[in-house]
């Protein structure tokens, strides 16, 4: 027993050092990992009603881009909203990855790519405030325009 309680004193700093260099190093790995989606373009309607807002998650090197299509009112925040589209690897043109986003009236958004790896529409009619919104994905659109990479800016 007195071993034990003579051993306990020289673990507690190295348990504290430890215990801090962790905390250090995942709040350095989180700020620098990849993470949150990023707002990387919004359209308001037609009519100003609402607004189509595209959001890009980078999951890291080893995976594609993941776009959110969500709707939202004119001017809110969309992080709360739910997906109406998820587009796994979409891209624009053989060099640019993203979807772009197009009302063909006020209540019909098209989402527009050339290509995705998957598709998944979880919600693709949505009422924001009475306003009905259907999302309609169209493949096979090249934006020969679009640059290179995901659509989110360098950091």
């Amino acid at each position: 027993m007195h071993a034990t309680r003579s051993m306990a004193p020289g673990w507690r700093p190295a348990l504290r050092l430890f215990a801090t260099a962790l905390a250090t190093c995942l709040a350095g790995c989180g700020a620098s990992q990849p993470g949150a989606d990023v707002e990387v373009a919004r359209i308001a309607s037609p009519d100003g009603a609402v607004d189509a807002v595209l959001t890009e998650y980078n999951p890291g090197a080893t995976a594609s881009f993941v776009y959110r299509v969500h709707v939202v009112g004119h001017d809110d925040a969309w992080d709360s909203a739910p997906v109406a589209a998820e587009l796994y690897g979409a891209t624009r043109n053989a060099s640019a990855y993203g979807v772009d986003l197009h009302w063909r009236d006020a209540g019909t958004l098209e989402a527009r790519y050339l290509r995705a790896r998957s598709i998944e529409v979880p919600k693709s009619k949505l009422d924001i405030d009475g306003h009905a919104v259907t999302v309609v994905l169209r493949a096979g659109v090249e934006n020969p325009d679009a640059p290179a990479g995901g659509m989110a800016p360098a950091p």
